[in-house]
């Protein structure tokens, strides 16, 4: 059987042929996304080699990706280096990712079946604990998670590839302001409203709590930038 579409096929040649490349990949994001590697930092390609213990050509197709995904900057005979966060740029992206979200938000509650609503409401179950111990990591986590289930919700697989990526650097900008920007426990506030909103079907209050999840985030980030 034919894979439902050319993204799809994709992923599954990804994910069959190229194991070393995915895991490359995903625990070098992992590290840029953690700030273990901060921005501007020159990664050292044989260094990298050797702490995962992964060949040449798997270590360069991560890289690749990353440069793709603009967390990367590989600069020719001279080394990749991880990509600064710049204001300009990060402006572009909430631009960008605030109609995407607010449009999977519309989406999410016309399209979202029972099951990706239990889901998403399982997923703040324990929200409360995890906010009286101040755990931001995994607040964080939670908001990544939830964006990502939101987007899966919409089934659109090219809506839902967009804003992955687009989280990614979003994702830098909460480790960066880590102690800096209190809203973690707000934004957990507004998934619970925004979820109820989707299993009530209700899109435009869905799509309306997104728009000041997104904007609210964005205001904390520019006072603290």
């Amino acid at each position: 059987m034919l894979p439902a579409t050319l993204l799809t096929a994709s992923r599954q040649h990804r994910h069959k042929n190229d194991s070393h490349s995915e895991t490359a990949y995903r625990i070098l994001k992992e590290k840029i996304v953690t700030l273990e590697f901060p921005p501007a930092t020159l990664l050292n390609e044989a260094s990298l080699r050797a702490e995962l213990n992964l060949g040449r050509t798997p270590i360069r197709e991560a890289l690749q990706r990353l440069a793709y995904e603009k967390l990367v900057i590989i600069l020719p005979r001279r080394g990749t280096i991880v990509a600064d966060l710049n204001i300009t740029d990060i402006q572009k992206i909430f631009e960008i990712r605030v109609e995407l979200e607010v449009y999977a938000a519309r989406l999410a509650a016309e399209r979202a079946n029972s099951e990706q609503i239990a889901d998403m409401e399982a997923l703040f179950a324990s929200a409360d604990d995890i906010i009286q111990r101040g755990d931001h990591h995994q607040l964080i986590n939670l908001d990544h998670q939830a964006h990502r289930l939101l987007a899966q919700a919409a089934h659109n697989e090219f809506l839902e590839e967009t804003l992955e990526q687009l989280y990614t650097h979003i994702l830098r900008l909460w480790y960066v302001s880590l102690h800096k920007v209190s809203r973690l426990s707000e934004a957990i506030e507004e998934h619970r409203h925004i979820i109820a909103a989707v299993k009530a079907g209700d899109g435009e209050r869905a799509a309306q709590i997104m728009r000041a999840h997104i904007t609210g985030f964005q205001r904390g980030i520019a006072a603290f930038l």
